[in-house]
């Protein structure tokens, strides 16, 4: 009796044994800076995101902590794969990733059991998919909408690049190509795609997801129409990353066309042809992706001179609310979006107009009355609203930083529209606006510091949406102070940022060229001004354009008041 009740006793004592542990982080695994504090680390990658919030300096990870991390996430698909495909055979519903609760969809998106049909978790075929899945998660999707973040967007993408093969494929090439963009140093190019490995195994996927995407079952159409803009949106972004300009303006150019023909009302009409689940999530994504989309149509006009977005070309009658604020942040930005727009396609009209050679047309004053009219409204409800919101947009980081982004964009906007007028006097007239210059590149400094915050590091980072850099170099190339300018360049050169077609290094180096022309020789040279009194109008560049190659910007110019187009090549 005695010998079995120890042996009873011992069993008991050693249950424990016999239980799956469940799998947790360990200290191997995390920042050096964690490991030495003896905490959890979050592994976020490049930086963990705890010693940001304590105010630390995260010094990185060992060699071999990404491998490590990509390992335990194709672990956990593959655990999700397995439960999913035992799980699917009785029940009909969407199994979520291991990463977000089953609830999730239907919280964000209204979405109901048998939505967009019965997905499951694709499985990682291969550690190099993993690590690119890996990748697209937490650098990817943390950047393609840095300057107005979107969770249950982020969320969205990463449901769909795991359930759907061709948005997958679109997805792990985008991350290869982005991977490659980082692996270069801070001085790095756009170069083309049959360059290197890493590369052509992007344009592999990048190929696979058309081929999917064309035979694709047909079915319920709004089914496709979404996935197909999706697929369209990330495509976009590949394009832009990879220097394929062209491609780029037109898939995006394709995915407007598409979401144009999609009926407005079925999202919002409730009547009860709508009441199909299935239909209902896909409209919810077609929601989602179209406004993604044309966000980006309505930014190309920045760095194109012929492009007309599709939101602005029908009317310019005013859009802003008619109470006293804005009742949101995101609705002011959607509509100052379409007031730069406007004024962008107006400065671009008349450069456009110089570099051909062709007279300008005379000055509308009606329509610069009525810009100049919405930019005010929109700053009255704009401060109107952060007064009523009690601070809480300055207290909270991101909104902090779009609330800093807004105010240089409307600033800018303000600039170009007052400052537009007939003859070569209109150089000048923007001496007038120093004030309203240095006002920007403060503002700039802010955002781009909230920039380097939230990127970890002096990492390269791409985003396909227009942000500083585009301001910045107008601020370079037009404001004739010496002191603004060389501020614009150390901003433009402390990190190098893509967004869409704009890169900071090479919009720094069209800045060089510039004070070197109108200012008479490069610093070195002593060529420096002390004033903007210095540069006469003759000597003061009118219109610049340029187009960028892998190793060099071809760049084209035209003197203020004076005949004739010239051409240079900068070697980068």
């Amino acid at each position: 009796m005695g010998e079995s009740k120890n042996e009873s006793s011992k069993s008991a004592s050693q249950a424990w044994r016999k239980k799956p542990r469940k799998f947790a982080p360990k200290s191997r695994l995390g920042c050096k800076t964690c490991k030495i504090r003896r905490v959890k680390c979050d592994l976020s990658w490049p930086s963990c995101q705890k010693c940001q919030s304590t105010g630390r300096t995260c010094d990185g990870y060992n060699e071999n902590a990404l491998s490590l991390i990509t390992e335990i996430d194709t672990n956990h698909h593959k655990e999700a794969t397995n439960r999913a495909e035992s799980y699917g055979r009785y029940n009909h519903c969407i199994t979520i990733s291991t990463h977000q609760p089953e609830t999730w969809y239907e919280k964000h998106h209204g979405l109901v059991s048998g939505n967009l049909d019965p997905f499951m978790i694709l499985p990682v075929a291969g550690q190099a998919q993993g690590e690119a899945m890996c990748f697209f998660e937490y650098i990817s999707i943390k950047h393609l909408n840095e300057h107005r973040p979107c969770e249950s967007w982020r969320k969205t993408l990463m449901f769909f690049s795991q359930t759907v093969p061709s948005v997958r494929h679109a997805a792990i090439a985008l991350s290869l190509v982005y991977r490659n963009y980082l692996s270069r140093d801070s001085m790095h190019q756009p170069q083309p795609l049959d360059d290197g490995l890493p590369d052509n195994a992007a344009m592999l996927h990048y190929n696979r997801a058309i081929h999917l995407l064309l035979n694709q079952e047909s079915g319920d159409n709004t089914e496709t129409t979404a996935v197909t803009l999706l697929v369209c949106y990330l495509f976009t972004c590949y394009d832009h990353l990879a220097g394929n300009y062209v491609q780029a303006m037109k898939h995006l150019r394709g995915g407007v066309e598409l979401s144009r023909n999609i009926d407005e009302a079925t999202f919002s009409n409730n009547q009860s042809t709508y009441d199909d689940a299935q239909s209902l999530g896909s409209r919810a994504l077609i929601h989602q992706v179209t406004k993604q989309i044309r966000r980006l149509d309505t930014q190309a006009v920045t760095f194109l001179i012929d492009w007309t977005p599709r939101d602005i070309q029908e009317t310019l009658r005013s859009q802003l609310p008619l109470g006293g604020a804005f009742p949101s942040l995101d609705q002011a930005a959607d509509h100052l979006q379409i007031l730069v727009a406007r004024v962008m396609r107006l400065h671009n009209t008349e450069q456009q107009m110089s570099l051909t050679d062709e007279t300008p047309p005379p000055p509308t004053p009606s329509l610069k009355d009525i810009l100049l009219g919405q930019l005010e409204i929109w700053s009255s409800l704009f401060e109107t609203m952060l007064q009523e919101s009690g601070g809480s947009y300055v207290a909270d980081f991101e909104t902090y930083r779009l609330v800093s982004l807004l105010r240089l964009q409307h600033t800018i906007a303000w600039i170009l529209v007052s400052s537009y007028g007939p003859g070569p006097g209109r150089e000048m007239e923007y001496d007038n606006y120093l004030p309203q210059f240095q006002q920007c590149v403060a503002l700039a400094g802010d955002v781009a510091a909230a920039h380097e915050q939230y990127s970890g590091s002096l990492q390269p980072t791409f985003t396909p949406e227009v942000g500083i850099v585009p301001v910045l170099y107008i601020i370079g190339v037009k404001c004739r102070h010496p002191v603004v300018r060389r501020q614009v360049l150390s901003i433009l050169r402390r990190q190098s940022i893509r967004e869409a077609i704009w890169d900071s290094i090479s919009a720094a180096r069209v800045v060089e060229r510039v004070i070197q022309i109108e200012e008479g020789g490069s610093e070195e040279e002593g060529g420096m001004t002390r004033s903007m009194e210095q540069i006469v109008v003759w000597q003061r560049i009118e219109t610049m354009s340029w187009v960028q190659s892998a190793v060099r910007l071809d760049i084209s110019y035209t003197f203020c008041g004076l005949e004739g187009t010239h051409i240079e090549s900068l070697m980068i």
